[in-house]
């Protein structure tokens, strides 16, 4: 790879450090990353422009390196890119800078930067439906909802950074990562982040309305009930051989359900949103 990188980057050197998701080197006193990607250049492209255009609002996400021809090079059969850090504290990130950086919007967009969320469904029917899992089908219903509910609203809307995934105890180099980001509505960060809160005994998802505009409530909800929590759970237990806890599962089914429902009956005295019978039973009083 070092032969890579000075053919590509004409950096010259020395060592490379191997960390779990990304390589790590040094250069002329510069310290860069390399991660795999499966972004084409057009795409690469455009977060460059991205991370221009954040620069002017005091956000800084880590740079992509470009070489001669383009942003990427392969590597044994993998496409790999170079990243500059300018974040590199491991310090937990704030909901100040989630709230606004998921504030900015995006005019031109990319559509290949949007998530899919039928074919992320399609995904895990397709992996996971032969395996026994506690829940699945309960969950994927919640998904079939959610999804149900975003096909309603106006894509259109959809033109917000946010990230692919974010976690309660994300830090701030994981967070100004590029190769992270995704366009979708602007209440996808927050909704993930209290998602995240909530699995680990903090619940926020009420409280954090106040920090949204009350049209912005329904893409709120929608993206909530969305179990992404659920899927990351099952990603670990089936591609890193972590323990199924299945009485873990059932507590965060029953909790997670009073919660929407809480949610559903507070959002939708306040503004329009589609009627879901299993949401209306306010059993959890």
């Amino acid at each position: 790879m070092k032969e890579k990188l000075y053919q590509y980057y004409g950096f010259i050197v020395n060592y490379l450090v191997y960390k779990k998701d990304y390589v790590c080197f040094e250069s002329n006193n510069t310290e860069y990353l390399i991660y795999k990607t499966t972004l084409d250049e057009i795409n690469l492209s455009f977060l460059d422009d991205i991370i221009n255009y954040l620069d002017n609002h005091s956000i800084f996400f880590h740079q992509i390196i470009k070489h001669k021809i383009g942003y990427t090079f392969e590597f044994s059969n993998q496409r790999y890119v170079v990243l500059r850090p300018r974040i590199v504290s491991e310090r937990k990130i704030t909901l100040e800078e989630i709230i606004k950086t998921s504030s900015i919007p995006i005019r031109n967009n990319n559509q290949n930067l949007l998530e899919n969320k039928i074919d992320f469904l399609e995904q895990y029917l397709a992996n996971y439906e032969n395996v026994q899992l506690i829940n699945f089908n309960y969950f994927i219903g919640l998904a079939e909802n959610s999804i149900s509910l975003f096909n309603l609203r106006n894509d259109n809307d959809r033109k917000y950074i946010n990230h692919h995934r974010i976690y309660h105890d994300e830090t701030a180099f994981e967070f100004y990562n590029p190769l992270n980001i995704v366009i979708d509505y602007r209440t996808r960060d927050l909704a993930e982040y209290a998602k995240s809160l909530f699995i680990y005994g903090k619940d926020y998802i009420l409280e954090y309305l106040k920090y949204l505009k009350l049209e912005d409530w329904y893409t709120y909800f929608a993206r909530i009930l969305f179990p992404s929590i659920y899927f990351d759970y099952i990603d670990k237990y089936i591609n890193n051989n972590i323990k199924l806890e299945e009485k873990r599962i059932s507590e965060i089914a029953n909790s997670f359900e009073k919660k929407l429902k809480e949610l559903y009956t507070y959002i939708s005295a306040y503004t329009k949103i589609p009627y879901i019978e299993w949401l209306s039973d306010v059993d959890y009083l």
